[in-house]
This record gives C-alpha cells, structure tokens and sequence, in this order.
C-alpha cells in the first residue's frame, strides 16, 4: 500500500482505496456499498464541520454580549457603540444560516439510509 496522488483532484489518497476520500473518484471496478460508504462518509464529515461552525457562531454572540455587558456597566446604562449590536446580530444570522444547512444535510443523510 502507498499514498498516491489521485488523477482526478490532485489530493493524497491510498492506492488500495477503491473511492477517492476527497472527490469520490473511482479508479477500477467499485460497488455500490463502496460509493454508499463514500456518501454517508462525505456526509457525516459535513455535518461535523457544520456543527463547530455553529459552536463558533454561538461563541461570536455570547463574546457580543459580553462586550455589550462591559460597555452598559451591567445593563445599567445605554452603550453609546453599535459595535455589540452589529456583532450580535452577525452571530445570530451565522448560526440560523448554519442551523438551516446542518437541516439540509440531515435531510440528505436520511434520504441516503433510506435507499438502502
């Protein structure tokens, strides 16, 4: 076994593996719970990155509002910057977005183990 350049993307791949890990390509003879494998592997990989994309937007929001708490003293008076507000809502609008994809790619999976 050796790692290999894969002829159709270029990337690293073993030369044993009958489906390329990065672009699905298929070099030979493959079967259908190969490409299957492939699929729910491209998958799952989507949705953990998907998921620390969140885990970042949630990080952005409470960062915001921690800044938010410093620049009103404790919510005891109005912060004279938009500076929280803006960021806020980039971090809302980030994890809503993000939420929406993760729906999708669940989707995708279940539709997936369903044509099993």
């Amino acid at each position: 076994m050796s790692i290999i350049d894969c002829p159709q993307c270029g990337k690293r791949t073993s030369s044993r593996a009958p489906i390329c890990d990065h672009c699905g390509y298929a070099e030979g003879e493959t079967n259908d719970e190969a490409r299957q494998r492939f699929r729910e592997r491209k998958i799952r990989n989507q949705l953990y990155r998907l998921n620390m994309a969140s885990y970042a937007a949630m990080t952005i929001v409470i960062l915001a509002f921690g800044w938010y708490w410093l620049a009103t003293d404790g919510l005891n008076r109005p912060s004279d910057s938009i500076g929280p507000y803006f960021l806020m809502m980039v971090g809302a609008l980030a994890y809503l977005g993000v939420r929406v994809m993760m729906f999708l790619a669940k989707k995708k999976r279940k539709a997936i183990w369903q044509n099993n």
